[in-house]
């Protein structure tokens, strides 16, 4: 069994090592038991650790193949990792066997293992280690000691009895992508975990994924602070995760501007352990600056996606805007002007669209997103193949305060979630984020393309903002490990989409190239419409909507089919 880790504990949680370097705790231990638990403080870290400290040693009898941990989860999924020396016959499959019964797979991931390596005096490029997560078809009970056995291509087996580590499935998520984050290959990192996820790793992790964040979401609770309407013009809805060192601020200066009592803010939150520091914040902020605040609490990570799904739920409004926390207003008259877009534009220009979002030294954050598609070489002693990766980037990232080349209204490829305005009815017709994504990232850009899958590019209108981009959460190894996974799950459901007619700066997609759709925002009020869009607002507003583009929208501005 795995033993608790002061040191893993105290890397994962900087407060708790301050209050033992204060003095205010004896050791980290001590704070587990008594507060840790209650707090869902993760004991991934102290697993991972034992993971990646381990070290090969020669099996009994000189078998080479051996299993350096099996984690079983609450659900009876499964994470498996060790090594087997296979270069002469192929490992071909690994059953768990559980008191009668067993499950058998062929997705496994390989990896390099220098110790491996270093133990058999192998020459460097084959990747000798394993690892697998498997959902378990016998979920009774049968104690801890688990029966793995390895079949290899001659038809001959291996297998070690030993006893399972019993965690939570949240431990066993966070366990297994921390492990698959900081796995070593021979060649390209993203090009071989790629392969691995292909493998059917992939769909296991995004299917274990899900199941976790559905049992969250189920159970989210609401509190209201503020004044309570039927109705607001819009929802700004905040998804928190181990900070609340801006939700004080950016209420502070969302109050300072002008309509803001027309809006209701929602912020739900990842981190159940901060409810308490929320509630405190939401009735200071909101006995201080009026706003109408729902806090939406959950009790675990669901992950950006279902978490803003869910909080869609609480809204009050017709009208969404998906913000990070560390986004903040740059004029006090952003929301007439939010307004006046949605009012004085067709609706397919408005139905999803993000915003310009400056550093705080005044350079261009974000002007839109576009992708490239990177080639990568996998290379084995069976061979070289050639694999393609999608990578999101962004239109005129650091580009100086005074430019306005990417801020100009235009249909883009895609915009950044860390703000994003859309049309309720539109949001949930597309499905809302899709929820395969672990914790976070391509997420937001999943959602553009689905719209214009849909016949609706996504727009990018110049109403400005600031964004302390990566500012607003923490990020631990197993986000990188989801990272990684979401990299693979976007490149495998729209790689062949970008590939044909978006790939690159300037996509050939003729819904992002159509004549009469570069239509300016009705007024510059601080925002930013440059000079020459205003001048030709009337001419291009009259053009907006061409023949050709009308016939695919129904008489409410959407495509007709999207109910079908």
């Amino acid at each position: 069994m795995i033993e608790f880790g002061e040191e893993a504990y105290c890397e994962a949680y900087p407060d708790i090592h301050a209050a033992i370097r204060n003095g205010m705790l004896d050791c980290a231990a001590t704070h587990f038991r008594r507060h840790g638990r209650k707090e869902q403080r993760l004991l991934s870290a102290i697993y991972l650790q034992a993971l990646t400290g381990s070290v090969a040693e020669l099996p009994p009898q000189g078998v080479a193949f051996n299993v350096d941990a099996l984690m079983i989860s609450q659900s009876g999924t499964a994470l498996l990792v060790g090594w087997t020396d296979d270069r002469t016959r192929p490992l071909r499959s690994i059953s768990i066997i559980r008191g009668k019964e067993g499950s058998n797979t062929r997705a496994i991931g390989r990896c390099r293992r220098s110790d491996v390596d270093a133990l058999l005096n192998a020459p460097a490029g084959f990747g000798f280690g394993f690892w697998l997560v498997l959902k378990l078809e016998c979920l009774e009970p049968h104690g801890n000691t688990v029966l793995i056995r390895a079949r290899y291509a001659d038809g001959s087996y291996e297998q070690r009895e030993m006893q399972a580590n019993l965690v939570t499935d949240v431990d066993l998520r966070e366990t297994t992508l921390g492990h698959f984050a900081g796995l070593q290959y021979y060649g390209n990192r993203d090009i071989e975990a790629f392969s691995n996820l292909e493998s059917g790793l992939g769909q296991a992790l995004t299917l274990f994924n899900r199941s976790i964040s559905s049992a969250v979401t189920a159970v989210a609770h609401a509190e209201y602070y503020g004044p309570r309407r039927s109705r607001f013009k819009a929802s700004i809805i905040i998804c928190l995760f181990g900070k609340v060192e801006y939700f004080f601020l950016q209420n502070a200066l969302f109050a300072n501007t002008v309509g803001i009592e027309d809006y209701e803010f929602i912020y739900v939150s990842n981190s159940p352990e901060l409810t308490e520091a929320l509630q405190k914040e939401a009735r200071v902020a909101q006995l201080i600056y009026g706003l109408s605040i729902t806090l939406v609490t959950l009790p675990g990570n669901a992950g950006f996606s279902a978490a803003n799904n869910v909080a869609v739920r609480f809204s009050l409004s017709d009208r969404v805007i998906f913000m990070n926390p560390d986004v903040f207003p740059r004029s006090r008259d952003w929301a007439q002007n939010h307004e006046a877009l949605i009012r004085s534009l067709p609706r397919e220009h408005t139905a999803l669209f993000g915003v310009p979002l400056y550093y705080d030294d005044g350079s261009l954050m974000h002007g839109g997103m576009y992708f490239e598609v990177d080639t990568g070489l996998s290379v084995k002693p069976s061979g070289i193949t050639a694999h393609g990766m999608v990578r999101v980037e962004h239109y005129g990232k650091g580009a100086p305060a005074w430019s306005d080349k990417y801020t100009r209204p235009r249909p883009v490829p895609a915009v950044t979630g860390a703000l994003i305005s859309a049309d309720r009815e539109w949001f949930q017709a597309l499905g809302g984020f899709t929820e395969d994504y672990i914790f976070g990232h391509y997420e937001d850009a999943d959602l553009c393309l689905k719209s214009l899958r849909q016949g609706v590019p996504v727009w990018l209108h110049d109403i400005r903002f600031w964004h302390l981009e990566g500012k607003g959460s923490v990020r631990r190894p197993p986000h990188e490990g989801g990272s990684l996974v979401n990299r693979w799950l976007f490149t495998r459901r729209w790689g062949n989409l970008i590939s044909e007619s978006l790939n690159g700066r300037n996509p050939s997609h003729p819904l992002l190239n159509e004549p009469g759709l570069t239509t300016p925002a009705s007024s510059q009020a601080g925002g930013g419409v440059p000079e020459h869009d205003r001048r030709h607002a009337g001419a291009s507003r009259r053009t907006a909507n061409p023949e050709g583009i009308r016939a695919r929208f129904d008489r409410r501005g959407f495509p007709a089919h999207r109910h079908g």
